[in-house]
């Protein structure tokens, strides 16, 4: 183990709690085009789907003992690690955030929060829908060796390591999360699931070289255990296209609910009435989904760029011959009526979807409103919200796989 001593040690705070996707037109339209159900909805589905070849690439190539990142830089001229292959790409930052004058081991004292000398950025631009997620951590300093300021200057011998554990936990992220992506009986809690290789990725020791090394921090480590959630999403981003490559024989009903308004939203999953969820969002969000917002940094700095947040599910056939069958509910934090949500997809025969108020209970919901209608499009307005719903397909295989991809959309009315 290293010197303490000799070792320059930091936190990762979670400036966007999440994963939340980047909110532009291009994201827009990709909701929009998806909610009229059938083949923009598969299409808004097999983008997400294809990313399932990225990963598989991402964790042979470092199973190989190659390196799946680049290095390169960014329109500013920053260095950062890029990753790419198929549909998806990946990059990653670290820049420097901290006061001009710098920070030294005087300003760890006191029981404040620690001091953000930087922030750190992983994203991902789906390069068929063009929709873009992004995750930003505040770089906090919790040890330093005496002596030292670490002044922009220094921070420049920082960003290889910080680099590189990066790559590190998101490369322990990927192998854990195919490995639990592809067995015949998955289910996966994103936020348990990635408790494991975060904590490998903090024990990890990174040399430290040039300047900063010389003024005698030998080592950096990076402490994980505060996004796990964030962990979490990345994820779930990953495991669930891996599902639906992996269990192309049996029935998959992978679901993403946005929320495009100024509420938190609160979903339930009120009843699961046949099959079971083969990933669930994280239980720490508590359930909700937030609003649609401008994000503020740690230095109060607010982005030009809001960003929309969603939940994603997938639901599975507990047998090969068995049915998918749930209520969900979505409810405004801050009161208001709530949106009930009936989804029945049978071996045999059409699937059934329902969206609107009721006070009966889910068994009584599911019973009286999934008959299927023909529709691939629902939608219902609850005072200041509408909830759309889109569905790829009614019945059969698309593209080989009983696969069917349904999109919410929670918007002002």
């Amino acid at each position: 183990m290293a010197d303490p001593t000799n070792t320059l040690s930091v936190s990762l705070t979670p400036i966007t709690p999440g994963t939340p996707n980047i909110y532009d037109d291009k994201l827009q339209a990709a909701i929009d085009s998806a909610k009229a159900g059938g083949t923009a909805t598969q299409q808004y589905f097999d983008s997400a789907n294809q990313t399932a070849d990225y990963w598989g690439w991402f964790t042979s190539t470092q199973g190989n003992g190659e390196d799946p990142w680049a290095p390169g830089t960014d329109p500013d001229g920053n260095p950062i690690e890029m990753s790419s292959n198929g549909n998806l790409d990946m990059r990653m930052g670290a820049f420097y955030r901290a006061s001009a004058d710098g920070l030294t081991a005087e300003h760890l004292t006191g029981d404040g929060p620690p001091p953000i000398v930087g922030i750190a950025t992983i994203q991902t631009h789906n390069t068929t829908s063009n929709v873009s997620a992004d995750i930003t951590f505040g770089l906090g300093l919790t040890g330093i060796p005496a002596g030292i300021v670490l002044s922009k200057a220094l921070f420049g011998d920082l960003i290889k390591p910080v680099y590189s554990n990066l790559k590190t936990a998101v490369g322990k992220l990927a192998e854990t999360f195919k490995q639990e992506a592809e067995v015949t009986d998955p289910s996966i809690d994103p936020e348990d699931t990635a408790e494991d290789p975060l904590e490998e990725a903090s024990g990890v020791e990174e040399q430290i070289g040039g300047d900063l090394a010389e003024e005698g921090a030998e080592y950096l480590t990076i402490e994980w255990g505060s996004v796990v959630l964030e962990g979490a999403g990345l994820g779930a981003i990953m495991a669930i296209p891996m599902i639906v490559s992996f269990l192309g024989h049996k029935m998959i009903n992978s679901v993403v609910i946005n929320n495009l308004t100024d509420t938190d939203f609160e979903w339930q999953l009120l009843s699961q009435v046949h099959g079971k969820a083969s990933v669930l969002p994280s239980p720490d969000s508590k359930n909700v989904i937030p609003k649609m917002d401008y994000n503020v940094d740690s230095w109060g700095d607010k982005t030009t760029v809001k960003v929309a947040y969603e939940a994603q599910f997938q639901f599975i056939n507990s047998s090969d011959l068995g049915s998918i069958g749930y209520v969900l509910s979505l409810a405004p934090t801050g009161g208001g009526k709530t949106a009930k949500v009936a989804v029945a997809v049978p071996w045999a025969g059409d699937n059934g979807m329902w969206v609107g108020s009721s006070d009966d209970d889910p068994g009584t919901i599911y019973e009286e409103n999934t008959d299927p209608d023909g529709l691939l499009s629902k939608s219902a307005t609850f005072g200041d919200y509408t909830v759309t719903m889109g569905i790829n397909a009614l019945h059969g295989e698309t593209e080989g796989a009983y696969f069917y991809g349904l999109i919410v959309a929670i918007e002002k009315a």
